[in-house]
């Protein structure tokens, strides 16, 4: 947005200029998948891509790259929506093949976000007691947020932004922007925490946060991405252990 880019040395490693931040860490914000959730605990028979027949890679590349609709939430018919993606890969897959996967979606969904883990629920366990505000942006279509009440991440989070509810997607600052607004907080006392998908964390610096690249749970399920993620954030930690001992020392030393 005009007047809010800001430019700063990013770094892997917590130096001397961040730590000389003037704005204290008041908020965390998370991305959700790879970052909070995995499909670890779902068979991966009843992947999407694997319903259809269709490579993994184009499937992944498809709905998050180039089909906005869904993650916008503008197509609310979900057979529909998930249609247009399927027949833009292969225009032969057969509907009765689209309808198994469009079912299947809400509770594979519904399985990851039941199934976090601890390790997970115990670095937000700390960031509530030290105080601060949690917040989470998700570019995520409405089938696969179905299930975030039931959750246990639910607790933790102050304000939850999805894509699909809210018209915007990262990495358009204004999502960030909108969250940190409802969090109370400046962007500049904000650190957002991200696997690196959706070219998240540049729309996260144009909005004036600080960066953190999350690679634990992505390393574990597809390393190949993980290796290829750019480290262009102010910091790189693979577990929340590392996350929690990084704010910690943010909030100690600004």
């Amino acid at each position: 947005m005009p007047g809010r880019e800001q430019k700063r040395p990013l770094s892997e490693e917590l130096d001397d200029t961040a730590l000389r931040s003037p704005q204290r860490v008041r908020a965390v914000i998370f991305d959700l998948f790879h970052t909070l959730i995995d499909f670890s605990a779902v068979p991966a028979g009843n992947s999407t891509h694997a319903l259809l027949g269709v490579d993994p890679g184009a499937w992944t590349r498809k709905i998050i790259e180039e089909s906005p609709h869904h993650a916008l939430g503008t197509l609310e018919d979900p057979y529909e929506s998930i249609r247009m993606i399927a027949h833009a890969i292969d225009p032969s897959i057969p509907e009765g093949k689209i309808r198994r996967a469009v079912d299947a979606r809400p509770a594979r969904f519904r399985a990851a976000l039941l199934h976090v883990r601890p390790e997970v629920l115990g670095g937000l366990q700390q960031l509530r007691q030290w105080g601060l505000r949690i917040g989470l942006i998700s570019n995520a279509g409405l089938d696969e947020v179905e299930a975030w009440e039931e959750s246990p991440l639910s607790p933790f989070f102050d304000e939850v932004l999805v894509s699909c509810h809210e018209g915007v997607m990262k990495p358009d600052p204004e999502i960030y922007l909108r969250c940190a607004s409802r969090l109370g907080v400046t962007p500049e006392s904000c650190l957002y925490v991200g696997d690196g998908g959706s070219d998240e964390h540049r729309g996260a610096r144009d909005a004036g946060m600080r960066t953190v690249l999350l690679l634990g749970l992505l390393r574990a399920s597809y390393p190949d991405h993980a290796a290829r993620r750019p480290r262009n954030t102010d910091w790189v930690v693979d577990s929340y252990v590392e996350l929690t001992d990084l704010v910690k020392g943010l909030r100690e030393t600004s």
